[in-house]
């Protein structure tokens, strides 16, 4: 069935709910908005699940009962390969907040696998959903039949309220440049979100970047996506002459870095310590010349009071000898 014009519109809200990874929450302003469509493109190998599988994650620990439809893998499978970065699910299986769906065991056309999906979700009451990969409905029937099914995926999924995370898969011998989805539903998709890989010095590292996300002032950043056993996080990227550095590159880059700013704390440390002794020198001087000055002051000052009294008692002295001399002269007379 066409997609047509003229359907009612879903109801939209400003919630936002997290995508699994703080970061990419930061990047996006906030997360996804609740009822969106995500759509992650990339190659095989480049961590499209691993992002499909933190929003799950997120969801579950919200409380809002998830689905998870895998087209590649079976349930455990996925469970436990996404367990070795950080991210745990059986808790939330065993809990039946989480349901993992095998589309291996759905067999039938691209509208089947609309028909089935969308009957298991309602069944589980899904507030959010997993399709990984969403490619994978063109190899079921033409592309023409497979696109419309895309279609109608989203806008049931809006209709429903239901923030839906789609991955989409790249061919890997085409250019690694960001591309459309197969299904070409990247237009229709709410939040695009590209991963590729970048070689560089005999290394293979995954790359992210947001193509576009509606409705939000999001980053242009390309961001290193690195996966651990403790979980995935995004880092910046160096550029140095107009290359960007990853992985060992990246890291030899952040350790000259913090080499050359330790280099720079010792220098200024050690000029603070010239400073201060240099300043402790011209304190002892200053005393010094100030002590040398008031010694000057009081010599002056006696030097001038022993002129004083010097002329004091000469004058005393001329006046005594004169009335000496006077009274010699009134005594030689008489």
């Amino acid at each position: 069935m066409a997609r047509t014009l003229g359907h009612v519109d879903a109801s939209v809200t400003n919630e936002r709910v997290s995508s699994g990874i703080e970061r990419l929450d930061t990047m996006l302003g906030g997360g996804y908005y609740r009822g969106a469509s995500v759509l992650i493109t990339g190659f095989p190998g480049t961590a499209k699940t691993t992002l499909s599988g933190a929003f799950a994650e997120a969801a579950c620990r919200r409380g809002e009962r998830t689905m998870f439809v895998s087209f590649d893998s079976d349930g455990s499978e996925v469970v436990r390969n996404l367990s070795s970065v950080g991210i745990a699910l059986d808790a939330y299986v065993q809990s039946g907040c989480l349901s993992m769906i095998s589309a291996r065991t759905i067999t039938g056309s691209a509208e089947t696998y609309l028909v089935r999906i969308k009957l298991l979700a309602q069944e589980h009451g899904a507030r959010c959903l997993v399709i990984d990969p969403v490619s994978t409905l063109s190899k079921s029937g033409n592309e023409l039949t497979a696109h419309s099914v895309a279609e109608r995926l989203i806008d049931w999924s809006k209709a429903q309220g239901i923030t839906l995370v789609c991955t989409s898969l790249l061919d890997e011998m085409a250019s690694q440049s960001e591309g459309g989805s197969p299904l070409q539903i990247s237009t229709l998709a709410d939040t695009w979100i590209h991963l590729n890989y970048l070689v560089q010095a005999g290394e293979r590292n995954r790359g992210m970047s947001i193509i576009k996300s509606r409705g939000t002032a999001h980053s242009n950043q390309v961001r290193e996506l690195i996966l651990s056993d403790t979980g995935v996080t995004l880092a910046d990227t160096y550029s140095a002459g107009g290359e960007v550095l990853m992985g060992t590159l990246r890291w030899e880059k952040e350790s000259a870095e913090r080499v050359s700013a330790e280099l720079a704390e010792v220098a200024a440390q050690l000029k603070q310590v010239q400073l201060n002794a240099d300043e402790a020198e011209l304190e002892v001087r200053l005393k010094s010349v100030q002590t040398e000055l008031i010694a000057k002051q009081v010599e002056k000052a006696l030097l001038a009071r022993t002129k004083e009294s010097q002329q004091r008692e000469a004058t005393r002295g001329r006046s005594r000898m004169a009335e000496l001399r006077g009274a010699d002269l009134n005594r030689a007379g008489g």
